[in-house]
């Protein structure tokens, strides 16, 4: 019996899987147009370059409502202590519901 999986990883592991795949082959070409921005992506797009992270989210979750999107500044594009969660940084509460 093997234990190495031959499936397919599933594509919910990463919900932001592909934004994030996006922004690394187009992270040079993002970096030149927008020094010092934090980008919104969604799937495989460039929806705005913003001045600050809180204004990137703001916008995302005005277009995107509950969706996931990633907000990441060219200058730290694999910074993990960016929340997954933008709904936390514009101070919308999470409620568990039974």
């Amino acid at each position: 019996m093997s234990l190495v999986s031959t499936q397919k990883e599933h594509p919910m592991s990463d919900p932001l899987g592909e934004e994030k795949r996006y922004l690394r082959e187009h992270l040079e070409e993002f970096s030149r147009q927008h020094p010092g921005k934090y980008l919104l992506i969604k799937g495989s797009q460039l929806y705005g370059a913003f001045e600050t992270y809180e204004a990137g989210v703001i916008a995302g979750a005005k277009q995107f409502g509950q969706g996931p999107f990633l907000v990441r500044s060219v200058l730290q594009p694999d910074d993990a202590e960016s929340p997954s969660i933008p709904a936390l940084s514009i101070g919308v509460p999470l409620v568990a519901h039974p």
